[in-house]
């Protein structure tokens, strides 16, 4: 796969969103959940780690920074619920000619951006961070193994054992956790 691909995907990504689903506020979180979900069709595009979020690539979060840069796409700061927090929403700017990505790559995102579209980012941090967890898992109990994890990396967000249940089923019944 050629250098320029990453940065084709993301851009694709954030074109999709902005032009398809316009209503749906994607922000870096959810970007790097939804790319999280695409990559998981190969792993060769992205590598991911976990972090304070659940799973980030550093090369996405990079990319992000060069098309703002390079004024391919805008972040605006959205206020939030909770106070002092804010979402930084990613638009699509049409400045120059889209690079085309290779129709296989194309149907991945189309295939990614069905599961993601609408769910805001802590839905999508949720489903990412019991996937990464419930990958790693010896199998027996997940939904403890899971819950453990994530109470303890992130007892922040107050994911409940419920929540990782019901992200399990979902994870499931889209086939991405088998």
């Amino acid at each position: 796969m050629e250098l320029y691909s990453n940065k084709s995907i993301v851009l694709s990504f954030i074109r999709k969103a902005t032009e398809d689903h316009s209503d749906w506020q994607l922000g870096k979180k959810a970007l790097q959940k939804s790319l999280y979900f695409f990559n998981l069709n190969d792993n060769s595009h992205f590598s991911f780690r976990w972090a304070n979020f659940g799973p980030m690539s550093s090369e996405v979060q990079q990319i992000v920074y060069d098309l703002e840069a390079v004024k391919r796409i805008e972040i605006t700061p959205v206020q939030t619920k909770k106070p002092g927090a804010a979402l930084h929403v990613l638009k699509y700017i049409q400045k120059v000619p889209s690079s085309e990505i290779p129709p296989d790559l194309n149907e991945m995102l189309n295939n990614t951006m069905k599961f993601v579209a609408e769910r805001n980012s802590r839905d999508l941090e949720l489903l990412a961070s019991v996937h990464y967890w419930a990958k790693r898992s010896d199998g027996k109990d997940v939904v403890t193994y899971v819950h453990q994890m994530l109470t303890e990396l992130k007892p922040k967000a107050k994911f409940t054992k419920t929540d990782v249940e019901k992200a399990i089923q979902e994870l499931k019944k889209h086939r991405i956790l088998t």
